[in-house]
C-alpha cells in the first residue's frame, strides 16, 4: 500500500472543488470510492500521487488539423486544462502558469494538452495563433472539436465543471464558466491530481508529481 500524502500536500493535489459543483455534479459516494481506491495506491507506485479516474477516450482535432486523440498521448504523462481564446479573466493567466510549468520541466518527458471550451470560435486556425502567442511548441497540444464532446471531456471525462452562460449572464471571464484547474493524467490515461493554477504551492505539486510519474 502506498503511503497517504500529508494532508496539505493532499488538498493542494486532489480536491477538484468543481466536481461536486456545477453542471457535472458526481455523487458524493462516488468520489469518496474513487479518492478512496486512490489513496490505497491502486496501481501506484510509493510516493507517487493515487490513480483517481481514467480519461475516457476522445478523438478531437489539434490546432495543426491533426487528430488528437487519448490514444496518442499513450506512455507520457500530460498535464490538462480548459481554456477559450476569448476569455477575459481568468484564461491569460492560466495558460502563462501552463507555459511557466512547461518551461520549468522541459527536458522532462511530459506533454500539455489545453482543452478549448469555446469550440465555435476557437478553430485550429484561432488555436494556433493562441499557442504561437504563448511559445508553445508541438508537446502542447491546443484542442478543439464539437461543443458536445469537449463540454463531455470536461464534466464527464475530467469531471470538471464547465458550461455555455445563460444569454445576457455573462461572466468577467466570458460566455463560458470553466475549471481553473490544471489535470495530471499519466502514461495511461488515469487522473492522477487536480491542481489550483493560482496557487504557486499547488503548481510546485503538480510539477513534483509529474517528475515523478515521468521517471517511471
Amino acid at each position: 500500500m502506498a503511503p497517504v500524502p500529508a494532508a496539505a500536500d493532499r488538498s493542494r493535489r486532489r480536491s477538484p472543488p468543481a466536481i461536486l459543483n456545477g453542471p457535472s455534479a458526481v455523487p458524493a459516494a462516488l468520489l469518496l470510492a474513487a479518492l478512496t481506491a486512490g489513496a490505497c495506491g491502486r496501481g501506484a507506485a510509493p510516493g507517487e500521487p493515487p490513480r483517481l479516474f481514467t480519461v475516457p477516450d476522445f478523438t478531437l482535432v489539434e490546432r495543426s488539423g491533426r487528430p488528437a486523440t487519448r490514444a496518442a498521448l499513450r506512455g507520457q504523462p500530460w498535464v490538462a486544462d480548459f481554456i477559450f481564446t476569448r476569455c477575459a479573466g481568468a484564461c491569460p493567466a492560466m495558460t502563462a502558469r501552463m507555459a511557466a510549468l512547461r518551461a520549468r520541466l522541459a527536458g522532462t518527458p511530459v506533454r500539455f494538452v489545453s482543452f478549448s471550451v469555446d469550440p465555435g470560435h476557437d478553430t485550429p486556425e484561432v488555436l494556433a495563433r493562441y499557442a504561437a502567442a504563448a511559445g508553445a511548441g508541438t508537446d502542447w497540444w491546443f484542442v478543439t472539436g464539437p461543443m458536445r464532446d469537449l463540454h463531455a471531456r470536461s464534466t464527464e471525462g475530467f469531471k470538471l465543471a464547465a458550461m455555455e452562460n445563460a444569454p445576457g449572464a455573462e461572466t468577467a471571464d466570458g460566455p463560458f464558466l470553466h475549471s481553473a484547474k490544471f489535470v495530471l493524467v499519466d502514461g495511461e490515461g488515469a487522473i492522477r491530481g487536480y491542481y489550483d493554477s493560482e496557487d504557486e504551492a499547488a503548481l510546485r505539486t503538480l510539477e513534483a508529481d509529474a517528475r515523478r510519474l515521468a521517471a517511471r
